[in-house]
């Protein structure tokens, strides 16, 4: 520990047995009071404050130290009562935010989030919660919210190592199935080229639909404000858009890649999965 932490509190909480020491542990005090004001119902004891304090001076002058910020993180570190509510009902849209700069599927974005709960405040074994290592150099809601980033940012890589397994253990599997055909780009520049043509060959307030609730991301709800209808009549245009093109692609399909007839079956139900996704990057182009 350096001179300077060991100027305000020793490590363990020792109570100081100069006069100096009474004079830093009078400062101690004053510091402390200041976090029990911004946070009166969290109870952390001055001793582990102190112990917080003491890390958080190492690496920066006191006077620059957020405080109540440090407070706040102490109290989430030591497990006190009450503390994970009041930093998630003053932080928990910056965690929101952060993840969606990083992230843009709903499912993704919720898992990021409960996995930087995780990170911030469940213990790694015998390491305490990442929360800890925040000290107050700087306010701690910049501090989240890289913290919530970086997490997102390492589901992300997760997920696309995963994916680029998955793709070749489908590459590798036997027989020209669908999957293999798309994979190898022969189906993906078809399939692309039917969908094109299917969506032109919509109603434009089918097209306008899919695009509010694929693109946009708006609701059902939302969509049937729009149009002055009920949620279920935007399902069933919705329904009815998605079967057009479906049937539409799976005609053009059958006859541009001269499946056998024992593929078809195969060949309508992977286009039928990969519908959505064909339309959303569609419609999204400028």
């Amino acid at each position: 520990m350096g001179d300077g932490a060991r100027g305000l509190v020793a490590a363990d909480g020792a109570a100081p047995e100069t006069l100096d020491d009474a004079a830093r542990a009078h400062r101690l005090a004053v510091l402390y009071e200041r976090g029990r004001a911004a946070y009166p119902g969290l109870a952390v004891t001055e001793t582990a404050f102190g112990r917080c304090l003491a890390r958080a001076v190492e690496g920066s002058p006191i006077d620059q130290l957020a405080i109540e910020d440090l407070y706040l993180a102490c109290a989430c570190a030591d497990g006190v009562p009450g503390a994970v509510k009041v930093f998630e009902t003053r932080f928990g849209n910056i965690v929101r935010r952060a993840v969606a700069r990083v992230l843009v599927a709903r499912d993704q974005r919720e898992e990021a989030e409960q996995r930087a709960r995780q990170h911030l405040f469940v213990a790694d074994g015998t390491a305490p919660p990442k929360i800890a290592k925040y000290l107050g150099h700087g306010p701690l809601e910049n501090w989240v919210s890289v913290a919530a980033i970086r997490v997102a940012i390492s589901l992300g890589r997760a997920e696309t190592a995963e994916l680029r397994l998955r793709e070749k253990a489908i590459a590798e599997a036997a027989g020209p199935s669908p999957e293999i055909l798309y994979m190898k780009g022969e189906l993906r520049r078809e399939l692309e080229g039917a969908v094109q043509e299917a969506l032109q060959r919509l109603e434009d307030r089918e097209r306008l639909v899919l695009r509010l609730y694929l693109v946009s991301g708006m609701t059902l709800a939302a969509i049937g404000k729009t149009f002055g209808v009920t949620q279920q009549s935007v399902s069933r245009w919705l329904q009815k858009a998605r079967d057009s093109v479906l049937a539409d692609v799976g005609r053009a399909l059958v006859e541009r890649l001269k499946l056998p007839s024992d593929d078809v079956t195969s060949m309508i139900r992977f286009v039928a999965s990969q519908l959505d996704i064909s339309i959303s990057r569609l419609l999204a182009a400028p």
